[in-house]
């Protein structure tokens, strides 16, 4: 009786016009490529056009911002598990503006738009699609190139794919002083970082791989590679992924070596993204980062040790091989200080490579990304 009631109370609500309310969602909440987008459309004092909400996930971001976004913005913070959220809001909301969990609209009314939390690479397929009433979204990707892998992870149609690039990227070209930021001593001649993808992800229990590190998984490693960083003035920093099964990593104490996850960000006045552009080189493995900081123009490191295995339980949508030839291949602790000593010393093997694979993957160099992002989303909001 009580589901009756509920779907007669949809359907109501359903005969009603929209209301000028955008719904928005990120994971981690507040971040990636929503708050940047929801940043300029405050600059562009849309939040008086429209009722802006952000729907949160955790009830510690919700305790903590709460206050900052309602008493700044005029934003309603309201969380996902709330009635309120689910039975009022996503029925009677203009549109979602979404980057990572693929909430369902209820109306084909409303207007949906997926910022994407990352570029094709790993398969995901299957696991990742768009709602099937979402199928006509708007998703961004960063090149007509990239669209039809994009869509196929998606499960939608390539006539979805707006290649406007994506709103974090502009971030990269904003930077910071990394000394002054992280705390480390001047002496410090280099900082890379250290952006793993999760091999055992914490929500689903899917396990790709047999380590949850590459290459420092043990700390007769980890101690190996921290004097390599020592000798060569080098600072790392690793930020483990927010999906990544933390009891699976093992973090060790270092000098020269800094583990983070993404509460390190809760009381700075910096993005990731900022950080981790004003870095001078980035080392990743299968993750979606690695066509983010081609933006960069700066050596790229790839860990390697469990790519058989990788490939094999996960999987990939591109062809690894031609995609990633921009990055140097990571095996062992003697590949990684070998690529931590050119690093130091300014060498760069793969630059001309580097390059020819961004001009190849991004329609665009800039950092202009949001803004075309949210001149596209105004144009969609006014037609409706």
């Amino acid at each position: 009786m009580k589901k009756y009631l509920i779907n007669l109370y949809e359907k109501v609500l359903n005969l009603f016009p929209l209301k000028n309310i955008v719904l928005f969602e990120s994971f981690p909440d507040y971040s990636d490529n929503t708050k940047c987008v929801f940043d300029e459309m405050v600059n562009r004092s849309l939040n008086q056009k429209y009722r802006l909400i952000w729907a949160f996930y955790s009830k510690k971001d919700y305790q903590m911002l709460k206050s900052y976004l309602e008493n700044n913005y005029g934003v309603k913070v309201i969380l996902f598990q709330s009635r309120l959220y689910k039975y009022y809001y996503r029925i009677v909301s203009k549109a979602y503006i979404v980057c990572n969990i693929l909430i369902e609209k209820y109306s084909k009314k409303q207007y949906y738009c997926d910022l994407a939390h990352g570029c094709a690479f790993k398969n995901c397929a299957g696991h990742y699609n768009l709602p099937d009433i979402c199928k006509d979204a708007d998703v961004m990707t960063i090149s007509d190139f990239m669209a039809p892998y994009d869509a196929k992870n998606l499960g939608c149609s390539v006539s979805c794919m707006r290649p406007l690039g994506y709103a974090r990227n502009d971030d990269l070209f904003n930077k910071i002083d990394l000394i002054n930021c992280l705390g480390i001593s001047s002496s410090i001649n280099k900082v890379i970082y250290w952006m793993p993808t999760y091999r055992q992800h914490n929500y689903s229990g899917a396990n790709y791989s047999d380590i949850s590190m590459p290459v420092i998984n043990t700390s007769e490693k980890a101690n190996v590679i921290n004097e390599c960083a020592k000798d060569n003035n080098t600072f790392i920093v690793v930020k483990v992924h927010s999906a990544q099964d933390l009891s699976m990593v093992e973090e060790y104490n270092l000098s020269n070596i800094l583990f983070i996850k993404n509460d390190f960000f809760d009381d700075k006045t910096f993005t990731n993204y900022q950080l981790l552009g004003s870095c001078d080189a980035l080392l990743t493995d299968y993750s979606s980062v690695y066509y983010d900081y081609l933006l960069c123009d700066k050596p790229i490191g790839l860990c390697w040790e469990d790519f058989d295995e990788y490939k094999e339980r996960e999987g990939f949508t591109v062809d690894p091989d031609f995609i990633m030839a921009g990055g140097e291949k990571i095996y062992s602790t003697d590949d990684l200080c070998a690529f931590i000593s050119r690093v130091s010393s300014d060498e760069d093997l793969l630059k001309e490579k580097r390059n020819e694979i961004k001009n190849t993957v991004h329609a665009h160099v800039d950092n202009q990304s949001t803004k075309r992002i949210v001149d596209y989303i105004e144009q969609k909001l006014s037609e409706m």
